[in-house]
């Protein structure tokens, strides 16, 4: 049974009163699972969307660290947010950051032949094969600061074959973050979006302008950040996506995330701060 949220409000100083116990009666008993029986109010709010919460200075505070490091994976169609969410989340949570769209970007930028064949297939829309993307991921996901500091997978594994790769190779995340957003929204943010080739640092034409002429003068434009692509792409995300999620349905929780970028954080934040507490309060609970 798929453990989802359609918007995560932060903390308050009271609750409305918690939905029925039984939806959650098939949960194991990790830690994941035990806080959204105890406290499923902290994760499932159906009544009405809450109001602006964006503080007028906007700030991240490293969090404690544990002794078991968080395994996230977020997922989410092209410019959904994951880019700036996963900024955030690893800000706070010290996770080691690991996308599968970089590290093919980076194949494709040093011209090998699976960096040649992956643009083939990224050009089209397409999904990469898995023979080439996967242990990609999963050498990265087996260095020794992803496996100290925990990690936070972007955007992958976008199809069920993939997740199964990663499963037998013994990778399961904690938890399963889907950022949802509509179409046209996505389309709009692909279209406008632009790269600062010298810090890295992404911008969009219309709600994230480059702050000087000189800035703007460099910006550039992936490759597949046409409508045309973009389009593609989602389609491809449309098609795949609820295979993924079928493998990970008891520890997902969905996120809108057409809204600003603090408050979508927040909702995750709330999500992960309570696993964080649980670990810290009831270690036990996650040998069992």
């Amino acid at each position: 049974m798929a453990c989802c949220v359609n918007y995560i409000s932060p903390p308050r100083a009271s609750l409305s009163p918690p939905p029925s116990r039984s939806s959650f009666s098939s949960f194991s008993g990790d830690a994941v699972h035990s806080l959204l029986l105890r406290e499923p109010a902290l994760f499932l709010r159906r009544a009405t969307r809450s109001p602006s919460i964006v503080a007028p200075r906007f700030q991240v505070v490293a969090a404690e660290k544990t002794e078991t490091p968080l395994k996230i994976m977020i997922s989410g169609a092209p410019a959904s947010g994951k880019g700036t969410q996963c900024e955030l989340i690893t800000q706070k949570y010290g996770l080691v950051h690991i996308s599968a769209g970089d590290l093919l970007r980076a194949e494709i930028a040093s011209g090998s032949e699976n960096g040649k064949l992956a643009k083939e297939y990224m050009e089209k829309g397409q999904l990469v094969p898995d023979e080439i993307v996967v242990m990609m991921v999963k050498d990265r996901l087996s260095q020794t600061d992803s496996e100290q500091n925990g990690w936070l997978l972007d955007g992958y594994p976008r199809s069920s074959s993939q997740a199964t790769a990663l499963k037998g190779f013994g990778f399961q995340p904690d938890l399963f973050i889907v950022l949802e957003v509509p179409e046209d929204i996505l389309i709009e943010r692909v279209v406008g979006r632009r790269l600062d080739p010298v810090t890295g640092k992404i911008y969009h034409l219309k709600y994230s302008p480059p702050e000087t002429e000189e800035i703007a003068a460099r910006l550039t434009q992936r490759f597949d950040d046409t409508e045309e692509k973009a389009k593609l792409r989602l389609k491809t995300h449309n098609q795949n996506v609820s295979d993924v999620l079928s493998m990970y349905d008891d520890i997902t929780i969905k996120i809108k995330g057409n809204r600003s970028k603090e408050e979508v954080f927040a909702q995750i934040d709330t999500a992960l701060s309570q696993m964080l507490q649980q670990r810290n309060t009831a270690p036990s609970s996650l040998s069992s």
